[in-house]
């Protein structure tokens, strides 16, 4: 496992794993806890503050295509407008609403788009299985 490419990295790489990863696992924290405690709100808090900021800072990670940004760049835009709209939902009581925003939250804009982080040529492909 060779870590100086991770070392290397920007801060906006270190800030979006950081929030990313944390997001990951509160994000599965939150789906099989029971819902609608006190708890679950603090945390659902927490985790809207993650992944906005997973968002915002990937607009400072270039380079993939070889242009300013690329495809995986509208996952941000998508999260920056469905975060909120799954808080408004919530806030409305539109509770089926917000349930499927964040499911679809948490799978399209981490577990897929984490997956493709791990394909060989990508930083942290190279970083889990060796280059």
């Amino acid at each position: 496992m060779n870590t100086a490419p991770l070392l290397a990295a920007g801060p906006a790489i270190h800030i979006h794993l950081a929030a990313t990863l944390a997001a990951l696992l509160l994000g599965f924290v939150m789906l099989v806890r029971r819902k609608g405690t006190a708890w679950h709100k603090r945390l659902g808090w927490l985790w809207v503050l993650l992944m906005l900021t997973a968002a915002v800072s990937s607009f400072w990670i270039t380079g993939l295509t070889g242009a300013r940004f690329s495809p995986i760049h509208a996952l941000s835009v998508l999260v920056l407008v469905a975060v909120p709209a799954a808080v408004y939902a919530i806030r409305r009581g539109r509770l089926q609403t917000h349930r499927r925003a964040m499911m679809a939250l948490y799978f399209t804009g981490l577990v897929l788009p984490g997956l493709f982080t791990l394909l060989p040529a990508r930083l942290l492909g190279g970083l889990v299985f060796g280059n």
